[in-house]
């Protein structure tokens, strides 16, 4: 992580926004855009556990879909309220860090809400509404773009190993709790 942020320019930025002296096809118009999508962005990346779990567990037809498309769509609205949040406090935007790149993620997040949006958009009749088959088609593309580019420390695997390691826990209480019986019942008879 390093610190890009630029919190004096933003300011000067702020303030010729407040004083009308940016207009929107200003160059420091888009600048100041930049430094507040940058800032978004960058919450999102710092959630991708929760997002990759989270379309992980839709994928995997743990959640029904339309779970999934409320939740990660609250999700998205938590984060774009925690970046205009941080944005209005400098004293947490002078310590706020930004990763290198986490533009890639924040689009491929956009697209996958923009996905949910459009399911549940009413169709004038003239063009047909997605199906959820291609709904789950197109956000599995989706996170194999998001695996590729973040790999994410194995996130499936551990996945994968938290499931067996629960799993087997259970299986060893209940194992044990069958054997305790049949001591129990062996002990009962003698």
């Amino acid at each position: 992580m390093e610190n890009h942020s630029n919190l004096s320019h933003y300011k000067e930025l702020l303030k010729l926004e407040e004083s009308g002296e940016i207009s929107f096809l200003d160059e420091n118009y888009f600048e100041l855009l930049s430094y507040k999508s940058s800032v978004a962005e960058q919450i999102y990346y710092n959630r991708k556990k929760y997002y990759f779990l989270l379309i992980h567990e839709y994928l995997s037809r743990v959640i029904p879909p339309y779970e999934f498309r409320s939740k990660f769509l609250q999700m998205k609205r938590e984060d774009s309220k925690k970046a205009t949040i941080i944005l209005e406090d400098f004293q947490e935007l002078e310590v706020f860090t930004l990763a290198k790149d986490p533009e890639k993620f924040s689009n491929l997040i956009d697209q996958i809400s923009t996905l949910c949006f459009e399911y549940n958009e009413v169709w004038d009749g003239t063009m047909e509404r997605m199906s959820e088959s291609e709904f789950y088609y197109l956000v599995n593309n989706c996170y194999l773009q998001l695996q590729k580019a973040f790999p994410f420390e194995n996130f499936n695997n551990q996945v994968y190993k938290n499931l067996v390691s629960s799993s087997f826990k259970f299986l060893m209480s209940t194992i044990g709790l069958d054997i305790l019986l049949i001591l129990f019942n062996i002990r009962a008879i003698n």
